[in-house]
């Protein structure tokens, strides 16, 4: 249809050039004339939606921006689930895994002062450290568990643990203050490390992504949405059964929202350039910045 837009109306260029060859004008008239003939009709096609078919593979510039760089259609994040659970604890099992999650991201915030101070070198934050006060933080979480989630939880402390100590060079350095590791950070890390090995799936889907690897997808856009046009009143846990592949798995998302600490580079001014250059988001305490998503097998 939009070739066959451009097309009728080269075709009036076309006859319209006849017409002012056949005029018999001085050469600057008669190419002034030819000239515009193209230009307006090319704005034409343009204001038409339309296309010109050639010889050669056609691509506008929309298009070359949807293909280069996009992302390939179709597919699922992970195939296979090493650790899966049965359908009735599924529900259970993705909360404690999201509480152990924030309790490391909140053990990371207690400790931002003594991270970004220059002037220390050593801070005794290693993944042994880190990996005590998470446990101790979700104490309560294990004595309930059963020994499925138990065996589960105990590789996302495992994978915690391996992201700080794989930070140790980053988070000892003297002499500069940001180090580039966040909470966010560290969770983004230790997912990627927790599904490699367990195969279940925990990220977190920003409004205003950051990284790549926070891109919502339909379900997790369609679930940010819904909190923020819910307010902040509305906290529950948005789930779903589904599939991903062949594999049945259940979905389950909670809202992460603002604390002071995120402000400096989350708050106001909005669009103002933050301490790693992006655009502040205008927002204030209590808004949602995210989803914490966990995805996991069901083997039932």
């Amino acid at each position: 249809r939009a070739a066959a837009t451009g097309g009728a109306v080269l075709a009036m260029t076309t006859h319209l050039k006849f017409i002012v060859v056949s005029l018999g004008l001085a050469a600057f008239w008669s190419g002034f004339l030819a000239g515009l003939n193209y230009a307006l009709s090319f704005l034409l096609i343009h204001l038409m939606h339309g296309t010109v078919a050639t010889k050669q593979p056609a691509m506008t510039a929309p298009a070359m921006a949807e293909e280069v760089g996009s992302r390939a259609k179709g597919g699922y994040p992970e195939y296979l689930f090493l650790e899966k659970t049965p359908r009735a604890e599924a529900r259970s099992t993705a909360e404690k895994l999201a509480r152990t999650v924030i309790a490391g991201r909140m053990i990371i915030f207690a400790y931002s002062g003594k991270l970004t101070d220059p002037e220390l070198g050593d801070k005794g934050f290693s993944g042994e450290v880190f990996e005590k006060q998470c446990r101790a933080a979700v104490d309560a979480e294990m004595l309930a568990a059963t020994p499925n989630q138990k065996r589960i939880i105990e590789q996302l402390f495992w994978a915690g643990r391996q992201v700080i100590d794989n930070s140790q060079d980053r988070l000892n350095v003297k002499g500069i203050a940001w180090k580039n590791f966040l909470p966010a950070k560290w969770e983004r890390e230790m997912g990627q490390v927790f599904t490699a090995r367990t195969g279940i799936i925990i990220k977190q889907p920003g409004r205003a992504y950051r990284s790549p690897v926070n891109v919502p997808d339909d379900v997790e856009r369609s679930t940010l949405e819904h909190f923020i046009k819910a307010g902040r009143a509305e906290n529950a846990p948005q789930t779903v059964y589904t599939t991903m592949g062949k594999q049945a798995v259940y979905r389950h998302m909670e809202p992460i929202r603002l604390i002071p600490p995120c402000l400096g580079c989350h708050g106001k001014p909005r669009g103002e350039p933050d301490m790693l250059g992006f655009e502040k988001d205008g927002l204030e305490s209590g808004d949602i910045i995210g989803v914490m998503s966990v995805t996991i097998g069901v083997s039932d």
